[in-house]
């Protein structure tokens, strides 16, 4: 039966279940044998009792005639330890913080109705403060590629959770590039939504304004499959909004010139970068350039400016009360926000609506913007050495993202010669997600990873 199961696409696995091949309960049995494995120590932080899943799978078992209803039928997931599970602890990676949740989050509780089986929480950066996946007291999440370098954070062990074949696909969340820079690290897909297309509620806000949930897929196809069943309206979230969608047939295409963009001293990722600049110029031949500097404009105020007051505003009180119970480097970050007056976080919204009006002077000429996904690829010794240098560096070109309102794509490329993945990051505005894709799905068969 295992042998059968060396493909946890959603596609896959939904042909699987319609042929006959497998049944859910044979797949949650292969799961949960994996789940001791030593390559997913520091994966998980809680995982689904083994008899609930299996119940589980045995009554989708007896509804196999609705497949065709439910998108979602017989597909495990994991979910990231700052998002709630009805019943199940969040921790968001600080066990003095837990509590019980008494309901789903609105993705996860959309992925259950759809037929998805829950797998457990996975871990991350604490209080989602962080794009290493280093700052837990759970561990660190081994990359699967290479374990002398980090998996990608904050949401660490949900693209571990992906990458190594465990779940189908992955919630996680993003603030400044949580949902993309671990796509990178492990060779999958990140999908970001635009801030309020999905809804936030049942989330451990980062950045409550900006935050959004996420998903890491295998394929570009399960991403776009989970935003259609998660995405869209929610009462219960004061910050969901409905985004129209044009249809972008013939999107135009904008890339960051290799001369122009910054590796950090990493020839593997120059390399990397420039053969992909080439690759996109092959499937787009009209092709434009584009620098970013308006676009980083923002970058600073996700670490260095007042927008860390909303971590503060989060659990601050939290840290306060339990400051020995916090990784220092976290409770650093988030008390040091309280030097940051009433009147900076005002100039920080000037500056992102200055961003965004001159950012709008881009987007009436192209519909897609492609970057690096990261700028240098970083190893676990270089985060002991310096706990913050390359932390920032990991967002140079994420953190801009969500201030200014945009949806991401992060596709994998190639690896590097030590067999890390890298990839790009593709950035639209919300309403033009379909041309976003259109360039992914275009780029998919320039992958060799």
């Amino acid at each position: 039966m295992t042998s059968l199961i060396n493909d946890m696409s959603i596609g896959a696995l939904r042909r699987a279940y319609q042929s006959g091949a497998l049944t859910p309960a044979e797949v949650i049995k292969h799961i949960l044998s994996r789940l001791g494995d030593a390559a997913q120590k520091s994966v998980w932080i809680s995982t689904v009792e083994a008899e609930k899943a299996l119940s589980l799978a045995d009554a989708l078992a007896r509804m196999s005639g609705r497949i065709d209803e439910l998108p979602l039928y017989g597909i495990p997931f994991s979910v990231k330890d700052n998002i709630d599970v009805a019943g199940e602890e969040t921790t968001a990676a600080c066990p003095a913080f837990a509590y019980r949740a008494g309901k789903s989050a609105t993705v996860v509780d959309r992925a259950l109705k759809a037929g998805a089986i829950y797998i457990g929480k996975t871990n991350l950066d604490q209080f989602a403060t962080g794009l290493v996946g280093v700052r837990s007291p759970y561990g660190v999440p081994k990359n699967p590629f290479h374990p002398d370098y980090i998996p990608g954070g904050s949401s660490a062990g949900a693209g571990v959770s992906v990458s190594s074949g465990v779940v189908s696909f992955a919630f996680g969340t993003d603030t400044g590039g949580s949902g993309r820079i671990p796509a990178s690290y492990n060779g999958i897909y990140g999908f970001k939504p635009a801030p309020g297309a999905w809804s936030r509620s049942g989330l451990v806000f980062a950045c409550r304004s900006f935050d959004t949930p996420t998903v890491f897929t295998g394929t570009l196809e399960d991403a776009l499959l989970v935003d259609s069943v998660v995405g869209g309206l929610d009462e219960t979230d004061a910050f969901s909004r409905h985004v129209p969608r044009l249809d972008v047939t013939s999107p135009r295409v904008a890339m960051l010139p290799p001369g122009e963009a910054e590796f950090f001293g990493d020839g593997n990722v120059a390399a990397l970068y420039s053969a992909a600049y080439e690759a996109v110029g092959a499937a787009f031949p009209k092709m434009t350039t584009s620098t970013i500097e308006a676009f980083q404009a923002v970058n600073d105020l996700m670490f260095f400016g007042p927008f860390l007051a909303e971590r503060d505003v989060s659990v601050g009180a939290f840290i306060d009360a339990h400051p020995e119970d916090c990784h220092p480097v976290v409770r650093s970050l988030i008390q040091s926000s309280r030097k940051f007056t009433a009147a900076d976080c005002y100039r920080a919204q000037y500056q992102v609506a200055e961003a965004t009006r001159e950012t709008a002077k881009f987007w009436e000429n192209h519909d897609v913007l492609i970057t690096p996904a990261v700028g240098a690829l970083v190893t676990l010794r270089e985060c002991e050495d310096d706990p913050l240098g390359p932390n920032f560096r990991n967002g140079t070109y994420t953190n801009f993202a969500n201030p200014l309102g945009l949806a991401a794509i992060t596709v994998p490329f190639q690896k590097t010669r030590a067999g890390v993945p890298w990839g790009l990051t593709l950035y639209s505005l919300p309403e033009r997600l379909s041309g976003m894709t259109r360039v992914a799905e275009g780029l998919a068969g320039q992958s060799q990873t």
